[in-house]
């Protein structure tokens, strides 16, 4: 519990700043935080409510622009434009994949591969964040941000550290203009700097492939979920690894929109970093909420060293969970549903409508799960948090 404060003490040193809301005063929600807050169970295959739809969403298609070998979808991020549904896979470096949706049916399509990066030294690496917000015109424009991290074997690429931008042209057919390659490297630096300021060690997990005595790679850490705050004026990142003592890292950037209107990355300014409990977990996704007036998060424990020979590896439960949490830092993230078979990879409103989009991804390669790729979509009515009733579970 001391080596946590100390830690939480350091990493609220390591940035001066002012705010105290990630979000807009005059729009936060007034939901009683510290209330009792029912927690329901979402499972894989079962739709029952608050669940109203689950679709498997494995279609296969090329990893770039050149190279023919066909790869499943491995959802690692969701975002949503006006009747569509957009993918982020981590397995596919020139692509988002984009889902058409009947909210009045509560139909998913299958997945349509469209094409965002044809230079192959562009490629995103890794790529586990997605966010769309409006442009000038009032088009979408979508943002899309590689992990950060290392690869497996160590290699720090530099197309692990990239981000995109592309606007929307027109719905339908769905296409794509002005593509938008920056490095993110600065930011990395920036981050990393702090935790060596806070003590914070970087993130090392098991592969059996490495050729070195030490399989517990050296990964640095992984960025896996932002959102713009509803005012549009700064990005908020969030890491699934490493953690702050037991608490989630979220980052707040300024300067995106304008590094890229510039074509410098180094526009992009580090403004405040901060910790948030989830229960010992990382973030996998998060997003603004206009709904309930404050963000959803998607959250989940990472595999982590091997410790000894006869340790399960890879884990196959994560302790996946959702969270809503108000913005402001002086506040708790509540817990308001369980994903105890599930892998929760991403989360995202569906327009002003009372359903969330929720994808998971249940065999990761990068978990030692080769053939054994599975990422779901599931549509779950959410309208704010409830409280709880005689006999429910309670966080």
């Amino acid at each position: 519990m001391i080596a946590r404060l100390w830690h939480m003490r350091l990493l609220g040193c390591a940035l001066s700043v002012s705010a105290v809301l990630v979000g807009s005063r005059g729009e936060a929600s007034e939901e009683p935080v510290g209330r009792k807050t029912r927690v329901v169970e979402i499972r894989f295959g079962v739709v029952e409510p608050p669940v109203v739809a689950q679709r498997d969403v494995m279609v296969r298609t090329p990893v770039s622009n050149q190279q023919l070998q066909a790869k499943p979808i491995e959802c690692s991020g969701l975002a949503w434009i006006p009747g569509h549904l957009l993918i982020l896979s981590d397995r596919h470096g020139h692509v988002v994949f984009s889902s058409p949706i009947d909210l009045d049916r509560m139909t998913l399509g299958e997945p349509v591969p469209q094409v965002a990066v044809r230079n192959e030294h562009q490629l995103l690496e890794d790529a586990e964040c997605i966010t769309a917000s409006r442009g000038p015109d009032g088009r979408p424009v979508v943002y899309a941000m590689c992990s950060m991290s290392n690869d497996p074997c160590d290699q720090p690429l530099p197309k692990r550290r990239h981000m995109l931008r592309f606007e929307i042209a027109d719905a339908e057919p769905l296409t794509i203009q002005r593509p938008v390659v920056l490095s993110a490297a600065g930011l990395r630096d920036r981050v990393g700097s702090y935790f060596k300021t806070a003590g914070i060690e970087p993130y090392r997990t098991f592969n059996v492939n490495f050729p070195g005595p030490d399989k517990n790679t050296y990964r640095w850490g992984n960025f896996e979920g932002m959102t713009f705050t509803p005012d549009g004026a700064t990005l908020l990142l969030g890491m699934r690894n490493p953690l702050c003592g037991v608490s989630a890292i979220l980052v707040v950037v300024r300067g995106v929109a304008e590094a890229f209107d510039s074509g410098n990355p180094t526009r992009m300014q580090v403004e405040d970093m901060f910790a948030l409990d989830l229960g010992g977990r990382g973030i996998s996704d998060l997003c603004w909420d206009p709904v309930t007036k404050g963000y959803l998060i998607a959250a989940a424990r990472s595999n982590g060293p091997r410790l000894n020979e006869d340790q399960p590896f890879p884990l196959n439960a994560l302790d996946s969970a959702l969270f809503w949490w108000s913005g402001r830092k002086t506040e708790k993230a509540v817990l308001f549903a369980d994903l105890p078979d599930m892998t929760v990879e991403a989360v995202c409103r569906l327009g002003s409508t009372d359903y969330i989009a929720v994808g998971t991804d249940e065999g990761d390669v990068s978990e030692g799960r080769v053939r054994q790729q599975q990422s779901m979509v599931s549509i779950i009515h959410f309208t704010g948090l409830e409280p709880t009733g005689s006999g429910e579970r309670t966080p």
